[in-house]
């Protein structure tokens, strides 16, 4: 995964950012869907398991204060990431697109077909807490290349 940070891997992909390619417009529109998919699945899950974590901290904090006990009620739990308005806004974008391809770079390849963005380490991180999807799909990028 490239959003890892690794400096020789950033490095390495460097020789591929002055490329270009002209690609399948329907093509890349279909990866592009596939793509908002799994990132609405996780979403969806880990915005599930947010509402019940936290829920089931400010109540067992509301029954502590209910029966006297001063205690902090601030909460170190994380929402849950959403990207989900950059994917359509691509999606968007290539369906108002008028011809059937489209001039792609290195980064516009990684991030609307390969599904890699700079953000992606952050909301698989943030996420895994609250969805298995999250964790299994980090877990799966740990030794990419």
């Amino acid at each position: 995964m490239l959003g890892d940070g690794n400096p020789s891997r950033r490095y390495a992909m460097r020789a591929l950012d002055d490329m270009v390619i002209t690609a399948n417009r329907v093509e890349v529109l279909t990866a592009l869907r596939a793509n908002r998919e799994s990132h609405a699945k996780i979403v969806a899950e880990a915005r599930a398991g947010y509402l019940e974590r936290a829920t089931a901290a400010l109540t067992a904090r509301l029954e502590k204060l209910r029966a006297g006990k001063l205690i902090s009620t601030g909460m170190a739990i994380n929402l849950p990431q959403d990207y989900t308005n950059v994917y359509d806004t691509a999606i968007k974008m290539l369906e108002l697109h008028q011809g059937d391809t489209v001039v792609l770079n290195a980064q516009q390849v990684r991030n609307l077909v390969r599904d890699d963005w700079d953000w992606t380490s952050l909301f698989l991180t943030t996420n895994s807490a609250y969805s298995g999807t999250a964790r299994a799909v980090g877990g799966s990028n740990e030794g990419d290349e």
